[in-house]
């Protein structure tokens, strides 16, 4: 018994000019792809920076609040220092500066590289933080509280954090370069 209409298989010899198969173009691709693809989430640091100045701008927010309901619950000052790259609030205890009770207030913060801080344009300095929760600086001119105004500025990127001595809010600012 022989079956009919089936041909006997085929050694499956190509020829050397007869190019690439579909399965090979495919592999090819894929392996473009895959390497475009952690080349791309490799070298995007502009998503990533932006996602940190965020973090870092709301976790100084809650930090400011904390500080100014500690120095409202004691009675006494808090100090918010900063320098480029970090900082940290101290506390008034018999009538010198010393680190802040609360340690998480009192351990110096390192931003991550991507951020630096700076507050009306100095790069280090003291704010006092008051008991009767007002600001502390005034507008000479109107005799009007000013609120505190830091920046943390990445390399495409800045967030303003205000503190009006009772709440922080933090607001990425608008890119100026662009109409």
């Amino acid at each position: 018994m022989t079956d009919i209409g089936t041909a006997p298989p085929r050694p499956a010899n190509r020829r050397k000019d007869a190019g690439m198969t579909l399965v090979e173009i495919l592999v090819v691709l894929a392996i473009i792809g895959v390497m475009a693809s952690v080349m791309g989430l490799s070298v995007s640091g502009g998503a990533r920076s932006a996602d940190v100045l965020e973090r870092e701008a709301t976790l100084l927010s809650v930090r400011l609040e904390r500080a100014a309901d500690s120095a409202a619950l004691n009675g006494t000052p808090a100090g918010f220092t900063w320098d480029d790259k970090s900082y940290s609030f101290v506390s008034l205890q018999d009538g010198a500066w010393a680190a802040h009770p609360d340690g998480i207030l009192a351990a110096p913060h390192l931003l991550d590289r991507a951020a630096a801080i700076s507050v009306l344009g100095q790069a280090r300095g003291r704010y006092l933080i008051r008991s009767d929760m007002l600001p502390s600086v005034t507008d000479p001119a109107t005799n009007s509280p000013v609120p505190l105004q830091i920046a943390i500025v990445g390399s495409k990127d800045t967030w303003e954090v205000r503190f009006d001595g009772v709440s922080a809010r933090s607001q990425q600012k608008p890119d100026r370069s662009q109409p």
